[in-house]
């Protein structure tokens, strides 16, 4: 069975995010700076990015940021 594979131009991205070229939401801008900073090593100041964030999606970033450290979700899902 094949695997599908996507490449994401994380600079790319930020870039055109920063040069106004991408348009989006304030919570849309928000998590892509943090699937950015995971994914792509590029800095991000979460007391910005998190500010911005309506409950649902801080609640989400938070459980994504324990799942990449191998910790448990706030779930408590260790997967």
């Amino acid at each position: 069975m094949a695997s599908t594979l996507a490449f994401v131009d994380w600079e790319g991205a930020i870039t055109a995010l920063d040069s106004g070229r991408l348009p989006c939401s304030g919570g849309e801008r928000a998590v892509l700076r943090i699937a950015a900073s995971m994914s792509g090593g590029i800095p991000v100041d979460l007391r910005d990015v998190l500010t911005g964030l309506d409950s649902v999606n801080r609640a989400l970033a938070a459980t994504a940021v324990a799942h990449s450290a191998g910790l448990p979700t706030l779930e408590g899902d260790s997967t």
